[in-house]
């Protein structure tokens, strides 16, 4: 009977520590979230809305790469345009020595 008890208690204070770490976890995620005017503390309110906020960081992700990747390629074609003048100035100026 004492083995059985140790053995629940055990348990209990396994599960507690568990729950614990799920519950700091939580809170942690709800400090990084933004509150937008929402102080539900609900564990499932504060999971819901670190969802959308992921969601909405890896949208803007998106947008930004596709973004940056088109003005490095416009960059990339005017820095070819500017190559090019300056070495037909250069050879003109060749020429014209």
């Amino acid at each position: 009977e004492d083995w059985t008890r140790q053995r629940k208690d055990n348990h209990k204070e396994v599960e507690r520590r568990r729950r614990g770490a799920i519950n700091q976890g939580i809170n942690e995620l709800s400090a990084l979230m933004p509150t937008n005017g929402s102080s539900d503390k609900a564990k499932g309110a504060i999971l819901t809305r670190a969802v959308q906020y992921i969601r909405s960081l890896k949208e803007n992700e998106t947008r930004n790469i596709e973004k940056w990747t088109l003005e490095k390629l416009l960059m990339d074609q005017a820095m070819g345009d500017l190559q090019a003048t300056i070495d037909e100035t250069r050879r003109r100026w060749e020429e014209e020595r």
